[in-house]
């Protein structure tokens, strides 16, 4: 049987293979030719490729390094040092605006000849980089000596030969700050197109970094000025403490550094980075800010009775001597009426005597009555003679009336200070309205605890201070340092109207006395004394 064929006429089975040679022509012509990639090329892309990556890297390591401070001498040593290894420099220099005067200075110059070129102004307009902040684009240049802007002030000056540079502005918010600069490429090499790129993109994260710390600054003035007039506002009502606050700070910071750096006793692992300084500092200076909300005759009471009262006890006592010689003038007066004239020489002598014998024991009642109106820093007893003048009386025109009133009897009576247990208790409240106001105030994380560093400061260990009377395990190492600096210059402070200052001496020992008692904390005031902490106050 015949095989069958394919209507071809090829043999079944055979397959047709197409190539370029069975082509027309025509369609030869027409076929697109294929790039030819290389294994060279692969490499070169992958190593541009690594290269990118790498630089973006580093941009990003750099740009977090620039942010991860605040503090601006920080940030401008790490913008030139950044800029000398991105761009693979000699040196670096971060040029700042002085805006009123227009003019550009070198804030900072680092690199291995970077010194050499501070210290130099320049005009906006005047030189490489001053044609730079001024119009604000940025610029290579690779022959600088033959540059017909460029400056030879800082070479001439220093030495320092430069060959070129990258000169890029430093801005925020399209407000000129400055200007950022690399100087003389390594291995006298060319700054090139894409050094500029990085150079732009760093310049942009330094003026990100610099914005964000001169803000924090404006900030923190702007706090500090807050915290001046606090202080102002509390002196302005209690003059006679002018110095306190700021005396505490002095003293509890001063503290808290050397506790900071013991390494052996209790205190041993404590330690105080910067934020934390600063929150004790706060709060040592704002402790007494609730004395604003005490009456000012009782903050500035200086003596047991007020002045007013003081003086109506006096006229009293005038009134008693008057009352006196009157009486004695009466009897003369009896006398001479009697008609014996051979007794009344002898008679009217002892009048006179009997009346100075009077007077002289009123007066001596009243210069006691002034003593016991002095103030002690110590409790005192010994008030029986009081009580005795207190039964006293005299003659007042509608009858008998006492020396003294009861008010003035338990007035005086006072064992210690200048206050009664009423005005004590409202003098006390100056702690609980200390805290009231700096609870309201919206503290950063790092200084949340002002308000409760402050809120303790009159706080015992034993539980006998106030206002909370809270045992002495609740009290924080910060408050105890403030307890024992408050204590020591409410004792030596020469300015309290209520008492004379009290040698330092002195001070100090009733501070251990207090720490025997249990008030105090015996480690904190033994390194308060040991390392002589109080003579930042008051020196030798």
């Amino acid at each position: 049987m015949a095989t069958p064929r394919r209507a071809n006429g090829r043999a079944r089975g055979r397959r047709l293979r197409i190539t370029t040679s069975n082509l027309p022509a025509k369609l030869k012509k027409a076929r697109p030719e294929l790039p030819s990639v290389t294994s060279f090329d692969n490499a070169r892309l992958v190593r541009e490729y690594q290269e990118k990556i790498r630089r973006l890297r580093k941009l990003q390591e750099i740009s977090a390094l620039l942010n991860s401070t605040l503090n601006q001498t920080e940030i401008r040593k790490r913008a030139i040092e950044a800029a000398t290894v991105v761009m693979d420099a000699e040196a670096g220099s971060l040029l700042l605006l002085d805006e009123p005067a227009g003019e550009l200075y070198f804030e900072v110059a680092l690199g291995e000849k970077g010194e050499g070129v501070r210290e130099i102004r320049l005009k906006v307009g005047q030189g490489i980089a001053g044609h730079v902040a001024k119009t604000g684009e940025p610029e290579i240049v690779n022959d600088v000596q033959h540059h017909p802007r460029f400056d030879r002030r800082g070479d001439l000056r220093s030495g320092f030969v430069t060959r070129n540079m990258v000169c890029v502005p430093v801005k925020a918010k399209d407000k000129l700050l400055g200007v950022l600069q690399a100087i003389n490429k390594r291995g006298r090499g060319l700054f090139v197109e894409e050094d500029l790129q990085d150079f732009v993109s760093l310049a942009h994260q330094v003026g990100i970094a610099i914005e964000n710390a001169n803000l924090y600054e404006e900030i923190n003035r702007l706090f500090e000025g807050f915290i001046a007039a606090s202080v102002t506002a509390i002196e302005s009502r209690d003059p006679t403490t002018s110095g306190h606050s700021g005396r505490v700070a002095t003293l509890t910071c001063g503290l808290a550094e050397i506790v900071d750096r013991i390494d052996q006793g209790p205190y041993a692992s404590v330690k105080f980075d910067y934020d934390q300084m600063k929150e004790l500092r706060y709060a040592a200076v704002l402790h007494d800010f609730g004395k604003v909300g005490v009456r000012e005759h009782i903050l500035v009471k200086g003596d047991k009775l007020f002045p007013g009262d003081l003086a109506v006890l006096k006229a009293r006592f005038d009134f008693i001597k008057r009352t006196l010689e009157a009486r004695a003038l009466k009897r003369k007066v009896d006398i001479l009426m009697s008609g014996d004239r051979a007794a009344t020489a002898g008679l009217l002598a002892e009048v006179d005597e009997d009346l100075a014998r009077q007077v002289a024991e009123t007066d001596g009642i009243l210069e006691f009555l002034l003593a016991c109106n002095q103030p002690t820093v110590l409790k005192t007893e010994g008030f029986e003679r009081l009580h005795q003048v207190a039964q006293f009386s005299y003659d007042y025109f509608d009858g008998p009336r006492p020396y003294l009133t009861s008010q003035e009897t338990l007035t005086l009576s006072i064992p210690k200070g200048s206050l009664t247990d009423e005005e004590r208790r409202e003098i006390e409240s100056h702690v609980t309205h200390t805290y009231r106001f700096l609870s309201t105030i919206p503290w950063t994380k790092s200084l949340q605890n002002v308000p409760l560093i402050a809120y303790g400061h009159h706080e015992k260990l034993d539980g006998s201070g106030y206002p909370r009377r809270i045992p002495g395990e609740t009290i924080s190492v910060q408050t105890r340092m403030m307890t024992i600096s408050d204590i020591y210059d409410a004792l030596t402070a020469s300015d309290r109207p209520y008492k004379a200052a009290v040698p330092t001496g002195k001070a100090l020992a009733i501070l251990e006395d207090e720490m025997k008692q249990g008030k105090v904390d015996a480690d904190l005031l033994q390194i308060f004394i040991g390392s002589k902490v109080y003579l930042r106050v008051h020196p030798a």
